[in-house]
């Protein structure tokens, strides 16, 4: 029969997903760019879990969405030109990708930390009732266009997820705008949702400029 499908804005559809991902269950999530498939970080197995449902035996950086720029504290090392575009993009649809903070877990040190802070309200509130922070990665397949509703999330993840939070179709329907902070300057190394001008533009009034990977 595959996962159940919940309202995003249901309060109870919430508190629901916030019990399976404590038991190390995996949830898909409607976001404000496409479907994610969010797992609980901490837990013993959970980030195999989450590479195993995407078929990948691992990202190219840890995937997380935070609830506020404050949870990054702990979480990664922000450089300067990460802390400018924090504060003038988000929330919103682009990902910095940082090092990892030294007091995370050693699983957690072995990569780059990718993170963003969605514009969804409802998803904020997940991720508060959560604890602020979890790891999140598109409902994508190989071969496979990103899932931007809840039914073709369903289709590709349904034996892979204990739940499915429905939030209708993503506003954006393409993954966020990855910028990499671990380099100097930045490099924009996903385009996306966020248009690489307003990115490159943003910077170009902070403490670097970014240059273009093709």
């Amino acid at each position: 029969m595959g996962a159940p499908s919940l309202p995003i804005r249901d309060p109870q559809a919430q508190d629901r997903a916030v019990a399976c991902l404590r038991l190390g269950e995996l949830v898909i999530v409607a976001t404000d760019t496409i479907y994610g498939i969010a797992a609980l970080p901490g837990l013993e197995g959970v980030i195999e879990r989450l590479y195993r449902a995407r078929g990948r035996t691992q990202e190219p950086s840890l995937p997380f969405l935070i609830a506020g720029i404050d949870e990054m504290d702990g979480l990664v090392r922000v450089t300067p030109a990460a802390h400018h575009l924090a504060h003038k993009l988000w929330p919103g649809q682009m990902t910095l990708i940082l090092p990892p903070a030294a007091e995370l877990p050693p699983d957690y040190r072995t990569q780059p930390i990718a993170v963003r802070v969605p514009n969804h309200t409802p998803l904020l509130a997940l991720l508060a009732r959560a604890g602020g922070k979890l790891l999140m990665t598109g409902a994508i397949r190989s071969g496979y266009s990103p899932a931007i509703t809840a039914a073709e999330a369903a289709e590709l993840f349904r034996d892979d997820v204990a739940l499915i939070l429905d939030g209708g179709t993503a506003p954006y329907g393409v993954p966020s705008t990855i910028v990499d902070c671990t380099q100097d300057p930045p490099a924009i190394v996903r385009h996306g949702a966020v248009p690489d001008d307003k990115v490159r533009k943003t910077l170009a009034h902070g403490p670097a400029t970014p240059r273009r990977v093709r």
